[in-house]
């Protein structure tokens, strides 16, 4: 029997980089003052981000917008939320599984 494509790889890890941003993912949510349809965004597109197994299955998956950003933040990444919100993050390559540490959602326009 043939090994999967996946392998051994593992869903990746969310972690927040701090305790107020992982608030979007409990009841209290509106604590983050965000509307309520990025937190329902910021929702669907973490459980993508767990999905997910390494850098290449997020540039696949268009519905994520999936972006490189550049410049002095060219170590992180973003998925866009809606016209006007992203959630930032940086992926740890060298952990298993991989890990996405979440920066911020901001407001990019």
């Amino acid at each position: 029997m043939s090994e999967s494509v996946r392998g051994n790889a593992s869903p990746m890890r969310i972690v927040f980089a701090d305790d107020a941003l992982a608030l979007i993912e409990t009841d209290e949510a509106g604590a983050t003052r965000l509307p309520v349809s990025v937190i329902k965004s910021a929702r669907r597109k973490l459980t993508l981000l767990r999905a997910a197994i390494d850098d290449r299955s997020l540039r696949n998956w268009k519905s994520l917008h999936y972006e490189r950003l550049k410049g002095d933040r060219e170590s992180q990444r973003s998925t866009r939320l809606n016209d006007q919100y992203r959630m930032v993050f940086e992926l740890d390559e060298e952990t298993e599984p991989q890990t996405v540490t979440i920066l911020q959602i901001e407001d990019y326009h």
